[in-house]
């Protein structure tokens, strides 16, 4: 037997349309070396060699998908069945488990349970897989939202990521969602990052977003041009840096005034500070900025 992990954060950093799975993986590692992750020459490696075990597939007698119900795992899972619907010597042999809580929390007996879901990949989800795949990859992400007027059954856990990932697009107030949470905790009193990590976990119904990814949220908020938190040590946060790591945790944190006006609906981020970064395959700017409205679950098109 051999276990291959994927590990990648397709919530974050370009996830754009490519002709194939190598220039995808090319574009990732180049994204998560740019943040610190990892050596980019090593990046590439690790992830070129999971690339080549995902196609050796076929000489397996099956292949056994184990994935969770939160987007961090959603997102990996429609890549792998995209790139599987393509594969007819392997999706005769492929099967699925959607857990419906974290694999990494269960004890021995309930993972062996969860093997009881265990099932043969449908034609109906690879077709859906790869529909939305496609739709997180468009160039805007009105595909993605247009998912919401399908019917998602098929793959159970589907339809919450959609909305989740459409709730880390910018709202009304030019915050993502994960930041709205950020401003709301500190203004209850989490004044420490990781307590603020700690009560945005708490927040969600499946929580999938990492620490690291969260401390670079984190930091954008107290870099900005117009920061919209105060106190942060040792900003950015630099996972390769351990000695940085003790102050920068035990900042305490506050509301600008800025951050203030914001959080309570009086102001937009946007009119202060530039976006630049990429949901899916969606370029936001200033210039081209698609916003989702949680409140009335509309999609904003840029003026």
């Amino acid at each position: 037997m051999e276990v291959l992990p994927w590990r990648d954060v397709l919530h974050e950093g370009p996830v754009p349309h490519t002709d194939t799975l190598a220039e995808l993986t090319d574009i990732r590692a180049a994204y998560l070396a740019e943040r610190g992750w990892g050596d980019a020459k090593l990046l590439v490696h690790d992830l070129t060699a999971r690339d080549k075990g995902l196609a050796h597939g076929a000489s397996f007698e099956r292949v056994i998908l184990w994935f969770e119900h939160d987007l961090y795992d959603q997102l990996q899972l429609l890549q792998l069945l995209d790139w599987f619907s393509g594969q007819r010597r392997v999706r005769d042999s492929l099967l699925l488990v959607q857990a419906p809580d974290f694999l990494g929390q269960q004890e021995a007996d309930a993972i062996l349970e969860l093997k009881a879901l265990e099932r043969p990949v449908t034609d109906e989800e690879l077709s859906l897989a790869r529909e939305a795949w496609g739709a997180f990859r468009a160039p805007t992400p009105e595909a993605w939202f247009g998912l919401l007027q399908r019917d998602l059954s098929a793959l159970p856990f589907l339809r919450p990521a959609v909305l989740r990932a459409l709730e880390e697009l910018p709202g009304l107030d030019g915050l993502a969602g994960t930041e709205r949470q950020i401003l709301a905790a500190v203004d209850a009193g989490e004044a420490t990052p990781p307590a603020l990590f700690l009560a945005t976990q708490r927040e969600e119904e499946a929580a999938f977003m990492g620490d690291w990814s969260f401390w670079g949220i984190l930091d954008g908020l107290s870099l900005a041009e117009q920061p919209l938190i105060a106190g942060l040590i040792e900003a950015p946060f630099k996972p390769d840096a351990r000695g940085l790591a003790q102050p920068y945790f035990q900042s305490r944190l506050t509301l600008t005034a800025l951050g203030a006006k914001i959080l309570a609906g009086r102001d937009d981020f946007v009119r202060h500070n530039r976006i630049d970064r990429w949901w899916g395959g969606t370029h936001l700017t200033n210039d081209v900025l698609w916003r989702y409205d949680p409140t009335t679950s509309h999609l904003i098109a840029p003026d």
